[in-house]
């Protein structure tokens, strides 16, 4: 006989510039199917299969920028949670024990996104 819990699916745990680096992707994602639906006049439902899409990329990051960080980390943490990676607890215990260290790989990695694009 077998056992089906031999591998437990679980996340091992990842350093936190790891779900810095989705969840500024996931914002950005979020910031273009926005204003995708507004361009189109539809209701907001982020299809996930264009999280990978680089179109658009450049107002979404204009409009990040545009926020206070306070604003932009909200957005980082919505992105993460809507993006169904399989992540989720992990980061939200993340999130909860180790906030500063996350809210630190957030400006660290947010400055690598917003430093590569030209701002008038």
């Amino acid at each position: 006989m077998t056992d089906n819990n031999l591998y437990p699916n679980v996340v091992l745990p990842m350093p936190p510039d790891y779900y810095a680096d989705v969840a500024i992707e996931a914002a950005l994602w979020l910031v273009r199917e926005s204003r995708d639906a507004i361009a189109n006049k539809i209701d907001f439902v982020p299809d996930p299969t264009n999280y990978f899409s680089t179109f658009g990329r450049l107002p979404a990051i204009r409009e990040l920028e545009d926020l206070i960080e306070e604003q932009r980390f909200d957005m980082f943490v919505d992105g993460f949670r809507s993006f169904p990676d399989g992540a989720q607890h992990a980061f939200e215990e993340l999130l909860t024990d180790r906030r500063e260290a996350l809210l630190q790989s957030f400006r660290e990695c947010w400055k690598v996104v917003a430093d590569a694009v030209p701002f008038p």
